[in-house]
């Protein structure tokens, strides 16, 4: 049988000693990054070098450990947030007071540590620094994108910033090929509107900002003028997307729509845009888990896949098995399979759970120490290539240490071709 070819990847990567003493794992001679590859419901981890985050970090810095933004998953390039090292003891401003008994008394003032950002190319097994910009970077809103005509290692790191009323944003873009960041002035198609944006995905040759509360804007970042289009949720009214000095009504529109949003997801399986809603349960009934496609970006049409009330997976002997309550889980890091949009992923209760949606079943269950934040990732050939149930077990046992995910052992009623 052909090896699974997408992982769920781990956000939280794991950092590798440097081979001087102790039990921590070690990557290989020369390599800054390596993916365990483990076929779902295992969970693949990226292991990094001390380069790329390192075994001390600055007491000050706000990051204290390695984190995932994005993928460009056809490319197999990570961008990754890590924690900056320890800052000089002579670095920061140094300032001087007399206190009460007239005794001058010095002290340094400095400035909280930024991050640092890495753009991984898992395959080669390298981690490219990303220098900091002049210009601050607002919120981590940002992803990464190949170069077109397959990259050739060649990459963008872009982040959108937009400030409310302004009916123009910023796409502020780091090329490799330049080794420079450079802004680029893009409409905003939603002034008033106050976007949060939960992902950031490569697709189709265009970087996809995704707010759950308005809907999705995309663009080509390497356009010298880069056309920014906005695509609005099927159940998302432009009216209600209103900031709350605009609302006529004493309630928030912007709030009510943020609250609505937790409720929803906006992934890609099977090479398009699904969008995921559980509602509330009302009047007795059970709560409902919906899904619709983008059909066209350019007429931003979506279409029903199907609505499924949970009392009917409830129902199911293959739930029943689970023990689990009757209670609709949260989509906090659910997630839609990427080849099946049946499948649907959540995380009731630290334990993973894969129910096809439209046949009301449970797929996939397994028990999990923790619910940690994870990425579906559909892998390019020459990742999937090394893929096998057994994971990289064998291969990392002559990887320096590096350790990988076991395989488990599943319930026999789950045949392993809902995986694939």
């Amino acid at each position: 049988m052909a090896p699974p070819s997408w992982v769920i990847l781990s956000r939280e990567p794991r950092v590798c000693g440097d081979g001087e003493g102790g039990n921590d794992p070690v990557l290989p001679q020369g390599a800054d990054v390596a993916l365990s590859l483990a076929a779902p419901p295992l969970v693949a981890v990226l292991s990094v070098s001390p380069r790329v985050s390192p075994a001390e970090v600055d007491p000050c810095a706000r990051c204290k450990s390695p984190f995932v933004l994005a993928l460009d998953p056809s490319a197999g390039l990570v961008l990754l947030l890590a924690p900056p090292p320890p800052s000089p003891d002579d670095s920061g401003d140094l300032r001087s007071w007399t206190d009460p008994d007239g005794n001058e008394r010095t002290f340094r003032v400095s400035l909280i540590p930024r991050p640092l950002y890495f753009v991984c190319d898992v395959a080669a097994a390298t981690a490219s620094h990303v220098p900091d910009p002049e210009r601050l970077i607002f919120n981590n809103d940002l992803g990464v994108i190949a170069a077109p005509g397959g990259g050739g290692g060649n990459y963008m790191v872009v982040e959108l910033q937009t400030i409310v009323g302004d009916d123009e944003a910023t796409l502020l873009c780091f090329s490799s090929v330049t080794g420079e960041w450079e802004e680029k002035d893009v409409d905003n198609p939603l002034p008033s509107w106050i976007w949060t944006f939960y992902d950031v995905i490569c697709h189709d040759g265009k970087l996809w900002w995704v707010d759950t509360a308005a809907g999705l804007l995309f663009c080509d970042p390497f356009a010298d003028e880069p056309d920014m289009k906005y695509v609005p949720l099927d159940m998302v009214q432009e009216d209600d997307l209103q900031s709350e000095d605009e609302d006529e009504d004493d309630d928030c529109g912007y709030c009510a729509e943020r609250a609505l949003a937790t409720g929803r997801i906006v992934q890609l399986s099977d090479g398009k845009f699904r969008c995921v809603q559980v509602s509330s349960a009302s009047d007795g009934a059970a709560p409902e888990v919906s899904m619709r496609t983008l059909v066209d970006p350019e007429t931003a049409e979506w279409a029903l896949e199907y609505a499924v009330s949970f009392a009917d997976i409830w129902a199911s002997e293959s739930y029943k098995a689970t023990k689990l309550p009757e209670k609709a889980p949260e989509l906090r890091n659910a997630f839609v399979h990427p080849k099946n949009p049946d499948v649907l992923y959540f995380f009731p209760e630290k334990h993973l759970l894969g129910v096809d949606v439209r046949s009301r079943k449970v797929v996939e269950y397994e028990a999990r120490d923790s619910s940690e934040s994870v990425l579906p990732w559909k892998l390019p050939p020459a990742l999937s290539a090394g893929l096998s149930r057994e994971g990289a077990a064998t291969a990392n046992g002559a990887n320096n240490g590096v350790p990988s995910a076991s395989p488990a052992s599943l319930p026999p009623s789950v045949p392993m071709e809902s995986r694939l």
